[in-house]
């Protein structure tokens, strides 16, 4: 048994990554966005992260002690990855080391938000195992790798190891350890039934129909209050006309101002969450075929860096980078705000999931007031 204690300044930073190593943490983020919702095209890779030069033979264990302040944390070994505190609507959160299926694949890979979290994946000849603070979070004897006619030679080489977090995330790692085993890494299996994967807002049950009070209920009490004091913002701005929407499963609060031609919308995941703002799109058709209404991004970009530069700024890095799902896409928007070029996707503008964050979408709405009221 050969085991790596890894020093965290052996990580190297690749594509868009930014990291930093301060009292023996790494902190990383990256600042253009990976494609978390669209694994199942194998030309969108995670690009941007951090990896560890060495390679690493099965029988294998990977040990990270680290913590997320939003979703998500991507762990990447060969090929494969495993998703740790995503959304409910990632779209596939584990897949193999050699031979990728790019279909759905869930498991229970819920972690708590800034809070430091156990994360073990065990890669043996015959069994695979997640392990997250201890317990057994998926279990399987039939990974393609098991099977693959490739595996021999590239396990030869050894497997890399990759970690990423999505845009306007912050991931801190306190530790990580390797361990390669000569025969066997001796997984225990429970055997019992393992933790059901969350696919929607557990907060409901059976055919209740969701309430906007009830679909906020297990985010965290700073977050539920800024929700209740925007969801009476949004209603005070009358000639709007939001027009409140909650998808039937309670994963989704849209408000949708169609007059004017934008939307904004909280993606509700249990304790976590996502939410942007865009632009009204007409989706009747293929992605090709998308048209656009009203687009007023780049004029108030463009307003807003006379009046808050900082703010304005800020705003443009957090506009969606557009991950080319599609060719052609009209969906893809360009925008320009000074020198700074950006391919967006769906004119979208995401924020972060912090009080800071609902600050930074009053005050872009209270813009696109002002600018719809100077036009009529």
């Amino acid at each position: 048994m050969k085991r790596h204690v890894i020093d965290l300044a052996a990580f190297l930073p690749e594509g868009q990554t930014i990291c930093e190593l301060k009292d023996n943490l790494l902190h990383m983020t990256t600042s253009r966005a990976i494609p978390t919702q669209r694994f199942d095209a194998e030309h969108l890779s995670i690009s941007s992260n951090i990896f560890l030069p060495d390679k690493f033979k099965l029988p294998l264990r990977v040990d990270i002690t680290a913590k997320i302040d939003a979703p998500g944390l991507y762990v990447l070994v060969g090929k494969g990855h495993v998703n740790f505190g995503t959304l409910c609507s990632d779209n596939r959160r584990i897949d193999d080391i050699v031979s990728p299926s790019r279909k759905t694949i869930y498991y229970h890979n819920d972690i708590p938000m800034n809070q430091f979290t156990d994360i073990s994946l065990i890669y043996d000849l015959k069994e695979m195992q997640i392990l997250v603070d201890g317990q057994e979070r998926y279990y399987s004897n039939n990974e393609r790798y098991m099977k693959s006619q490739e595996f021999r030679e590239l396990n030869k080489e050894g497997f890399g190891l990759k970690i990423a977090c999505d845009k306007l995330t912050n991931l801190t790692i306190q530790s990580v350890a390797i361990t390669e085993f000569p025969d066997t890494c001796s997984i225990v299996h429970t055997g019992a039934e393992l933790p059901v994967a969350f696919t929607k807002n557990q907060v409901l049950e059976p055919g209740e129909r969701p309430t906007f009070e009830k679909c906020i209920s297990r985010l965290p009490a700073t977050i539920k209050n800024e929700i209740i004091k925007l969801d009476e913002y949004l209603k005070s701005l009358k000639r709007f006309k939001f027009k409140r929407q909650i998808e039937k499963n309670g994963n989704k609060v849209t408000y949708v101002a169609s007059d004017y031609g934008f939307s904004y919308a909280i993606y509700l995941s249990n304790h976590m969450f996502d939410h942007s703002l865009q632009w009204y799109i007409i989706t009747n058709g293929k992605p090709e075929t998308w048209h656009r209404k009203a687009d007023k991004m780049e004029e108030t970009l463009n307003s807003l860096i006379q009046k808050a530069p900082d703010f304005a700024q800020r705003m443009f890095f957090n506009l969606d980078d557009c991950m080319g799902c599609y060719k052609n896409c009209l969906a893809q928007t360009r925008y320009q705000l000074g020198e700074k070029k950006k391919v967006v996707c769906h004119g979208k503008l995401k924020f972060k999931m912090s009080p800071s964050g609902f600050e930074d979408v009053r005050a872009f709405i209270d813009e696109i007031y002002a600018i719809t009221q100077q036009s009529q």
